[in-house]
């Protein structure tokens, strides 16, 4: 029997394993359910006839670690999430854990729950196509190395220190998998050659010697004579960007390059595919911060450091009145970093910006960071997925560089290996309520996966690479 026919038969199956895995939560910040779900994630490597193991680290979620030789000339690297970010919103139309399968307009069936598709549903799905692969051809075409982290909503902070320090167990590991939901809004199919890196921080301003009260908040109406804490944050802020946010921080941005040549003709060649209204209403937002419309804009986007306020807060803003006149106010915010810039340079300048502009005072906490990463469209891993997409019949959307982040600089720079994210499939609404996946896009992925798989060991061949 076909693997695909297989897949097809089986789904309902594979289906109601994709839910339960769902269903089990695993909140990056708060714990819940993290050793759980490790453990579950160790018993789909060991489903498929893989060793595994739950690695714990100190003050971190734990890592899981495997292994599954088939004896095949070549090796993958798996690299996926267990974890998931919190799920607080009050606006879910049904419990985000919950799994529940629903009609969306447009999409059809659906599940909603947190994590189904950043990142807990390809993972559980790609595992059911582990299955039914060996189910039909008794082996996998490539050998596999598995790296699943708990952290990646945090900023991957275990998995950057364990991988660099034990590089050993990746040997051997020819090219990266990051297996993902890659069908957009409009279900076209797209690939990233890369990744933004990422910086992760709070701002905080507290009274003191520059004025403000220092210990408490106190009455409102002190505030004819003492200053606020949090108008100085504001002020602090405003001092950093521009119109059309435009980032005045200067020297953060240094050393940033665009984009090739060559990227930017795949761009215009597939020009139809980049579809800007399509965006705006997805993301329910009215018009881009730029003038700039077709491939422009676009590079625009993909060029561009951001320099994001998350969340700011300070004082009283519950039900009803309270005069105060806080006694410090704080902000997060990140940097979405393009190649070349540098992460502790770019620290070094925000800080210097807030010193030279009179804020010494404000205190500067770095949670997470790491650097960018960018992978060629000649690679073997990477030209595998772009035939599966072709194989199925769909066109690809090729982004020169992730809008996000991921910590795929571990792949380049640490291990020394390409590396691809892809699969079909549609899902959206990660960080965000109602996250959902379709059911026809988990089977469309589990059948992309199979044809991967077939597909790189032959090109990874055809090129001299051999394990």
């Amino acid at each position: 029997m076909d693997v695909l026919t297989y897949l097809e038969q089986h789904f309902p199956e594979d289906l109601e394993a994709v839910r339960a895995y769902l269903r089990q939560p695993s909140i990056s910040y708060t714990g819940e359910g993290i050793k759980e779900t490790a453990e579950m994630t160790a018993q789909m490597i060991v489903d498929v006839g893989g060793t595994a193991q739950v690695i714990p680290i100190e003050g971190h979620h734990p890592l899981v670690y495997g292994r599954l030789d088939e004896g095949a000339d070549h090796t993958l690297l798996y690299y996926s999430m267990y974890d998931v970010m919190p799920a607080e919103e009050p606006d879910w139309t049904s419990p985000p854990f919950a799994a529940e399968i629903v009609d969306l307009p447009k999409y059809g069936k659906a599940i909603i729950n947190r994590g189904a598709v950043n990142t807990k549903g390809p993972t559980a799905a790609f595992f059911r196509a582990l299955r039914a692969y060996k189910a039909v051809r008794g082996k996998l075409p490539v050998n596999l190395i598995f790296i699943v982290e708990g952290e990646e909503e945090m900023g991957s902070r275990a998995f950057n220190k364990f991988v660099p320090e034990n590089k050993d167990l990746f040997k051997g590991a020819e090219a990266c998998l990051f297996p993902f939901f890659q069908q957009d809004e409009a279900l076209r199919p797209y690939m990233w050659l890369g990744t933004k890196g990422i910086l992760y921080f709070e701002l905080t301003c507290r009274g003191g010697d520059w004025g403000g009260p220092y210990a408490r908040g106190i009455h409102g109406s002190i505030a004819a004579g003492v200053h606020n804490p949090v108008w100085r944050l504001i002020r602090a802020l405003a001092t950093m960007t521009g119109p059309d946010d435009a980032i005045l921080v200067k020297g953060l941005g240094e050393g940033a390059v665009g984009i090739s040549a060559k990227e930017r003709a795949e761009m215009e060649a597939n020009a139809d595919l980049f579809n800007e209204e399509d965006y705006l209403n997805f993301y329910e937002v009215k018009k881009f911060k730029w003038p700039l419309k077709g491939i422009d804009l676009w590079e625009k986007m993909f060029t561009t450091p951001t320099l994001n306020i998350d969340g700011i807060w300070g004082g009283y803003y519950g039900p009803g009145t309270k005069t105060l006149l806080p006694h410090e106010a704080s902000v997060k915010m990140d940097v979405r970093m393009v190649p070349n810039m540098d992460p502790d340079q770019t620290v070094a300048a925000i800080r210097k910006h807030l010193d030279d502009h009179g804020y010494a005072d404000i205190q500067m906490n770095v949670l997470n960071k790491y650097p960018w990463s960018k992978v060629s469209i000649d690679e073997p891993v990477v030209q595998a997925m772009l035939q599966t997409y072709k194989q199925l019949g769909y066109r690809v959307k090729v982004e020169p560089i992730n809008l996000g982040s991921a910590p795929y600089w571990i792949f380049e720079r640490v291990l020394g290996i390409p590396y691809i994210t892809g699969g079909l499939g549609h899902g959206s609404r990660q960080h965000s309520s109602n996250e959902y996946c379709t059911v026809q896009g988990i089977l469309d992925f589990e059948k992309s996966m199979v044809l991967f798989l077939e597909n790189y060991p032959k090109l990874a061949a055809a090129k001299g690479i051999r394990d």
